[in-house]
């Protein structure tokens, strides 16, 4: 038997261990290992706190078959993450799957035949078989297309709807079609991730997984909305709405994750560039730790504040990066709002631009106002829950001390140690400096102009033919880049042949 402190503890070590097995067998990225442990070290978190909650004070035989379950699960995740950065390793991700469904048979014989089935236990279970259907179902996506997400997606949406409509959250009946659904689930999305069948075969059968999906959760569904009236389950008694402040909560963290991480290029803007550990956030989270409650929600709001400018720079950089091939330069480049807004005018409309600014102008006034406020409510997350923040505060700086040591990446160039955000402001503070310096030195240069009285500039060129030359990008982009630029070659080549 295992406690509620060793049962999570040991799953954890068997997880690095699976990892570490995959990595010498093979091959397994940064990408792969950050997805990996950070699904157990979310799957344990929550057995331990569901452990408590229940009040149990050790996993049974059944749970430690799970236990093992949702540790050959969170090596598929590794597995579908490592397949967007190399070539997948389809026999060893299915072969781990074949053997979380075999033991998802296993685990609930064990119990009844041990007698310690469990709500936390069936709870445990039915968690489990959720997140390896959404693992498997972002694998069959990246062949099948986005709506097979729909499968995996389903519980989790069920969940959510569940936060919102209190009598969704009652407990639902036993109902042995349900497991033979998740059963059917679990074995198509196996065969297609195996790539055994031609796509005829398993596009319907994806399908058809889809269908009776839908059906289940619609029934029970409909037997929560028949039942609504009915007195309230204890899972349903929920003082408050705790559930609202989680997600706010969580929306505050990735803001500011996001904010921190986020490149400032499109091209660069991959799963594995969110991955990554901020530094910046974490000396954020540390000062919360030490500051009292005032200097802390102060420095708070001006680190959002700037984040906030941060993220509106880095959208401006994507921007000219797209167009110019170069950041932008809060020096020498206000002057091209205003043509911006006339091209949009000029291709959409007064309608179309005044959309656009409204719409640019709401963006801007919504990251300088939500920036700080998520910031705020970070630190002030961390600092109520002490223990838990310095624990997880210590364990990512030891993670970003040995990524940077190490030189680990997620993916092929995205360093797991992100200092981004520090280097992108020094940069940017220099690079306006340097501009700055630049247009001083342009004007005092066309200030002394050596040829302004020279009248006889022009004199060798006096009954000679003289052309007048115009370079510009759009032709170049309508002869390339536009819908009729075939029509307009051909046009562009019978001038040509005339002239």
């Amino acid at each position: 038997m295992l406690g509620v402190r060793t049962g999570p503890a040991v799953g954890l070590t068997a997880l690095v261990a699976l990892l570490a097995t995959l990595e010498m067998t093979v091959g397994l990225s940064g990408l792969g290992w950050v997805v990996g442990l950070a699904c157990g070290v979310v799957l344990n978190a929550a057995v331990a706190g569901g452990l408590a909650r229940n009040g149990v004070t050790v996993l049974g035989p059944a749970d430690l078959v799970t236990l093992i379950r949702a540790t050959l699960a969170c090596g598929v995740a590794a597995l579908t993450a490592d397949s967007f950065v190399q070539p997948p390793a389809v026999a060893t991700l299915v072969a781990l799957t074949v053997v979380a469904l075999i033991l998802d048979a296993v685990d609930g014989r064990i119990a009844r035949q041990t007698r310690t089935a469990s709500i936390f236990g069936a709870r445990f279970d039915g968690e489990v078989d959720a997140f390896l259907m959404l693992v498997l179902s972002v694998y069959v996506a990246r062949e099948a297309g986005g709506w097979v997400l729909a499968i995996g997606g389903m519980r989790y949406a069920f969940a959510v709807a569940g936060w919102v409509v209190p009598w969704m959250r009652r407990q639902l009946p036993p109902r042995y079609w349900r497991r033979v659904v998740t059963a059917i689930q679990g074995i198509v999305l196996t065969v297609a991730a195996a790539e055994v069948l031609p796509s005829w075969v398993t596009e319907p059968a994806l399908a058809v997984a889809l269908v009776l999906l839908a059906e289940s959760f619609g029934r029970d569904v409909w037997w929560l909305w028949r039942h609504r009236h009915a007195a309230p389950d204890v899972a349903t008694r929920r003082p408050g709405r705790p559930e609202v402040a989680v997600v706010i909560n969580l929306v505050a963290v990735l803001l500011v994750w996001v904010a921190l991480v986020a490149p400032n290029r499109a091209d660069d803007v991959t799963l594995g560039a969110f991955l990554r550990i901020p530094v910046e956030g974490l000396v954020l989270v540390g000062l919360a730790l030490v500051l009292p409650r005032r200097p802390r929600r102060v420095t708070a709001a001006v680190a959002g504040l700037l984040l906030g400018l941060l993220t509106i720079w880095k959208l401006l950089d994507v921007g000219f990066y797209a167009i110019r091939d170069r950041p932008y330069s809060v020096v020498t480049d206000r002057g091209y709002f205003r043509p911006t807004v006339d091209f949009v005018n000029d291709s959409f409309g007064t309608t179309g631009a005044t959309l656009a600014v409204v719409s640019a102008a709401v963006l801007v006034i919504a990251l300088l106002v939500c920036m700080p406020l998520a910031a705020v409510r970070v630190t002030g997350l961390a600092s109520r829950h002490r223990r838990w923040s310095v624990r997880t505060v210590s364990g990512l700086a030891v993670i970003w001390i040995a990524g940077a040591a190490s030189g680990l990446h997620v993916g092929s160039d995205q360093p797991i140690a992100s200092v981004d955000a520090g280097d992108l402001v020094v940069g940017k503070v220099r690079a306006a400096a340097a501009d700055v310096q630049e247009v001083q030195s342009f004007g005092t240069a066309i200030a002394d102009d050596r040829y302004r009285d020279r009248a006889d500039l022009l004199a060798a060129l006096r009954g000679k033919d003289v052309f007048v030359v115009f370079v510009e990008s759009y032709g170049r982009m309508a002869l390339e880049d536009t819908p009729s630029a075939e029509r307009i070659r051909a046009t562009v080549d019978a001038g040509t042949a005339r002239l």
